[in-house]
């Protein structure tokens, strides 16, 4: 099989979408599928190379389709810039497509399946959210050749739209396993290195600090901080400069400055030894419709893939792959619930053990090779596209 994965985002990029893209066609690539990416040629203040950054071999091909791109003069132009980028990426891209069907197109971006969905083209739709006004997106869901629904939550709310059941496939998020089990420094040797203090229990909050302009918990886990043992510190890895000053000011108004540590965007690596130097990991996600029903984030594979114990907000989303025998829970934007639950864990190393170590074996079947072998089954299932004579599957 070949695929062309269309995604219209600058890559690299700090935000964990572009992760997640790279390691989906790094995982199609090891199935055994012909895979090409196809991004904008945009300005980017990353000057890495695309697989360098991400710390990948190169293993596709990545093709750049030039756009005009205000995006930089946002400030000047507003949505206007957005809309010309998409607009132009989406018309010099489909003008690329080989005129054969002998591949499928398999991309995350409604703008350009919107058009592709005029075309003869096969595609495939990752949906990582459900849309305020569905009806845009009626005639992409009808058109697709298969959907894939980011979680339970939005295959649920698609169906309801008329689309049948079996053409969605829910597969969530996923890991690199191998690379946090190259890091086996104890926690003591990851808190020197990362000038954490030795003594104290640390909650750690891994990841952006916003998600669509959106805020993620930050305040709730400040909140909490009067309510648990002065021993109790909070490090929080991956906000920008602007987002770290606001939330040191709600430190500061709930008099816990003393407790918490702020810590700009890290490599990949490092954030994981962040995840690792920490007693628990923290999932504060507030009871909204996003992170309720269509949130599966990165940062909670990761968590479980850390060794440590995962204290999450009580969401549907969630819910589909925390359960009580592998994290603690507690009621969304609740600092006093949270607060509890932080105490407990703090009281009882043997459950944080339990917690871990659950989280470990059942994090295994949450693999991006695993997760990309679902995904072209299903592709596969009853397409008249022929798979490689050297793919098994």
């Amino acid at each position: 099989m070949k695929l062309i994965y269309i995604t219209n985002n600058r890559i690299p990029t700090e935000k964990a979408h572009g992760f997640q893209v790279m390691k989906m066609c790094e995982a199609f690539s090891n199935a055994g599928v012909e895979v090409e990416l196809w991004i904008p040629k945009r300005f980017n203040p990353i000057k890495e190379s695309v697989f360098e950054y991400y710390g990948m071999r190169e293993m596709f091909p990545i093709k750049k389709i030039p756009v005009i791109d205000l995006i930089p003069l946002y400030r000047i132009f507003g949505a206007f810039a957005n809309f010309v980028e998409s607009l132009t990426f989406a018309i010099f891209a489909i003008s690329r497509l080989p005129k054969s069907n002998g591949y499928i197109i398999y991309s995350r971006d409604q703008f350009i399946l919107w058009f592709l969905s005029f075309t003869n083209k096969k595609f495939v739709y990752e949906v990582h959210s459900f849309p305020g006004k569905p009806r845009f997106y009626n005639r992409i869901w009808r058109k697709a050749h298969k959907i894939v629904a980011i979680t339970k939550g939005i295959k649920n709310l698609i169906i309801k739209r008329g689309i049948p059941e079996n053409k969605i496939i829910v597969a969530s998020d996923a890991v690199d396993l191998e690379v946090f089990e190259a890091i086996s420094a104890s926690k003591d040797k990851l808190r020197d290195e990362l000038n954490l203090p030795d003594d104290n229990f640390i909650v750690g909050y891994i990841g952006k600090f916003k998600t669509l302009e959106m805020e993620k918990g930050i305040a709730t886990m400040l909140e909490a901080l009067p309510m648990v043992d002065k021993d109790v510190k909070m490090i929080f890895v991956g906000g920008e400069e602007s987002e770290i000053n606001n939330y040191k000011v709600i430190a500061n108004r709930f008099n816990v400055y003393s407790q918490v540590l702020f810590f700009e965007y890290q490599p990949h690596m490092k954030a994981i030894k962040y995840m690792k130097a920490s007693d628990a990991l923290i999932i504060p996600f507030p009871n909204k419709p996003h992170y309720a029903f269509y949130a599966s984030p990165l940062k909670l594979f990761e968590y479980m893939a850390s060794g440590r114990p995962i204290i999450s907000s009580d969401l549907p989303a969630l819910r589909e792959i925390l359960n009580d025998k592998n994290a603690l829970f507690f009621k969304p934007e609740s600092a006093a619930d949270l607060a509890r639950t932080i105490k407990m864990l703090k009281s009882s190393q043997m459950l944080g053990y339990h917690l871990s170590q659950q989280a470990l074996a059942d994090v295994k079947e949450y693999t991006w090779d695993k997760r990309a072998q679902k995904i072209l089954d299903f592709i596969h299932c009853d397409t008249n596209i022929q798979i490689h004579a050297n793919d098994t599957n």
